[in-house]
């Protein structure tokens, strides 16, 4: 009897330890055979440190570099670029164009850089809320997710891009222009007719809100480095 309540106590042990790990936390991306190596283009403070952790949480080795150290060469040997709002679209701009690794855009200008959205003022901006709508239920990149999702735990700044071709996975909840989370496969046309070499996404993490993101919010970020990571 006593045997069975030592193995009972045991398997209970274990249940509590795999259900006490932190949302975004229990499936690793990192992986034998798989470029685990992240660029952050940012900060290693504020808002910036919290995404890092969280990608560190994922299993990933993460480097950060600030947007004047940034280079297309220097990101040759990553497996991600994740390029945070922090940085100046102008020190930014076109350098990852033809860079062949999966980049992950968090600065809506920068795609107008690359070609990715048009250059005027009025392609993007911010709104003020805590939901978005999500308009592409289907592919992976909407994490099982429908309708509407609360991405903030309060109002706050939620930035968007009106992006030319590619697909709109979350937008908006009054206007699906206005992309929150967008996606491009490698081959897709930018503007200017040149293929993209590997995936490329906008997604909404504007700085100072990375404590406001709700579990959901961490969910979709997850999925959107998952995916990133995958296509190449």
């Amino acid at each position: 009897m006593r045997m069975l309540l030592g193995f009972i106590v045991i398997v209970l042990m274990a249940f509590a330890a795999a259900c006490s790990v932190p949302v975004g936390q229990g499936d690793k991306i990192g992986g034998a055979g798989q470029n685990n190596k992240v660029l952050f283009v940012g900060k290693d403070e504020g808002g910036d440190a919290i995404t890092i952790k969280h990608l560190k949480g994922l299993g990933l080795e993460v480097t950060v570099v600030s947007d004047k150290e940034l280079t297309a060469d220097g990101a040759l040997k990553y497996g991600l670029v994740f390029v945070s709002s922090s940085t100046g679209s102008h020190r930014v701009g076109n350098k990852l164009l033809a860079a062949p690794v999966p980049v992950i855009y968090a600065k809506a200008k920068i795609l107008g850089e690359v070609g990715l959205a048009d250059k005027s003022d009025t392609e993007y901006g911010d709104f003020i809320g805590r939901s978005i709508a999500i308009k592409a239920a289907d592919h992976p990149l909407a994490a099982g997710f429908t309708g509407s999702v609360d991405v903030f735990k309060s109002d706050g700044s939620l930035g968007y891009v009106l992006p030319q071709g590619g697909l709109i996975i979350a937008a908006a909840p009054d206007d699906e222009r206005k992309a929150v989370i967008c996606a491009f496969d490698k081959g897709a046309k930018n503007l200017r007719g040149e293929p993209v070499p590997a995936r490329r996404m906008y997604f909404n993490l504007s700085g100072g809100e990375e404590v406001n993101l709700t579990e959901n919010g961490w969910k979709l970020f997850e999925t959107a480095v998952k995916w990133a990571m995958s296509g190449n």
